[in-house]
């Protein structure tokens, strides 16, 4: 086996005698000497002349201390007598005189006349505490700067005041302040033609020249029988109504009375009639008797059909009002509402079990449910 080579190597290397050391050369001797020995220490001589530079004589601090104290400035204290009682209280009294003096010697001067003195030849002697101030006779000199900011200030508060005036003269004028002659004339003339009222107003100057043409307004006055039978209502002397009473008529002007109420021979319609029949014409307004509050309003075809109640306080006593057959939607109320006296609250109609056009009117007292009353009777003598 190749193995046990090896180890006789090792072992014949082991015996081997050691190398003999390899010279060193004179310079590598001489460095590392160098290297290994200790350095030459000097030691430090100091003679009289470092001595001198090191420290300042005495006789310099000296110097510099006294310079320094020479500086410093030296403060002295002076004693302040302080007055006594006695003495405050007199220039306390002196300064009083004094101003008593000032006020006295400005009263003169305000009650002095504006036309100048001649001056005295002298002075009087003033006291000795009285001093008034005497004002400098010119005004002190404003720079140039100052001025023109002044006038320029100035002259624009001028200026806006005059655009003011001027915005306010132009938005009074009438337009026709503006026009000519010829254009006051030829619109005058226009309106002339268009106009078919009274004759026209002519006014002429005294050159002829040019004439102004005024036209006078046109006016109608409709009396309350005109309004209602404008309004459709067919009038007749049966009553007056007094638009300004607190209870008035179912009808702003007398109309013709039909069925009245109690028993009547009527075919198709009902023997007992509980109310009274207005026949103004188909769609003539129907007006509230006297204030009160809407407490029923049904728009049907019942035997009543479009109705309307309203409850009054009458002399102090619960009034119910009705009115019936009126037409589809003409109805101005809804329950709850306040309704005035000579409101209208409807127009005629045929709503209902109706023999035509007509106002069934109910009075009721003690409310919707109280007791039928003659209602023709009724108005003519509760209306005022």
């Amino acid at each position: 086996m190749p193995a046990p080579a090896p180890l006789a190597l090792a072992d014949a290397h082991d015996d081997a005698p050691p190398a003999p050391p390899a010279p060193l050369t004179a310079v590598a001797d001489f460095l590392i000497s160098a290297e290994l020995s200790e350095p030459d220490l000097v030691p430090a001589v100091l003679t009289e002349s470092d001595r001198a530079v090191a420290a300042p004589p005495v006789g310099d601090l000296v110097s510099a201390f006294e310079l320094l104290v020479a500086e410093v400035p030296t403060t002295t204290s002076t004693a302040i007598p302080l007055p006594s009682r006695a003495q405050l209280r007199a220039q306390e009294q002196e300064a009083r005189s004094a101003r008593s003096r000032r006020k006295e010697f400005s009263g003169r001067r305000a009650a002095a006349p504006a036309v100048p003195l001649a001056p005295p030849a002298e002075p009087a002697p003033a006291p000795a505490s009285f001093s008034p101030t005497v004002r400098a006779a010119t005004p002190p000199v404003r720079p140039a700067g100052d001025r023109a900011r002044t006038m320029a200030a100035k002259s624009l508060t001028v200026a806006a005041m005059a655009f003011v005036a001027l915005m306010a003269v132009s938005t009074s004028l009438p337009a026709e302040a503006l026009l000519s002659s010829a254009d006051v004339q030829a619109a005058a003339f226009d309106a002339q033609r268009s106009t078919n009222g009274e004759p026209a107003q002519m006014l002429a100057r005294a050159s002829g020249t040019d004439t102004i043409t005024v036209n006078r307004d046109g006016y109608k006055a409709q009396t309350i029988a005109e309004v209602a039978a404008a309004s459709g209502i067919r009038m007749e002397a049966t009553f007056t109504n007094n638009p300004n009473g607190t209870i008035q008529w179912p009808f702003a002007v007398g109309v013709h009375i039909g069925s009245k109420f109690g028993f009547r021979d009527c075919a198709g319609c009902s023997s007992n009639h509980r109310g009274q029949d207005f026949n103004p014409g188909i769609g003539a307004p129907i007006q509230s008797i006297a204030d009160g509050v809407v407490s029923q309003a049904i728009d049907g075809e019942g035997s009543l059909g479009v109705h309307m109640v309203i409850d009054h306080m009458i002399d102090g006593e619960l009034v119910s009002s009705v009115y019936a057959h009126m037409i589809h939607g003409s109805m101005l109320f809804k329950v709850g509402d306040v309704v005035k006296v000579g409101q209208v609250v409807g127009k005629t109609g045929d709503t209902g079990m109706s023999t035509g056009p007509h106002l069934h009117f109910e009075i009721r007292r003690g409310g919707l449910n109280g007791t039928h009353v003659d209602p023709l009777e009724w108005l003519y003598a509760n209306t005022n």
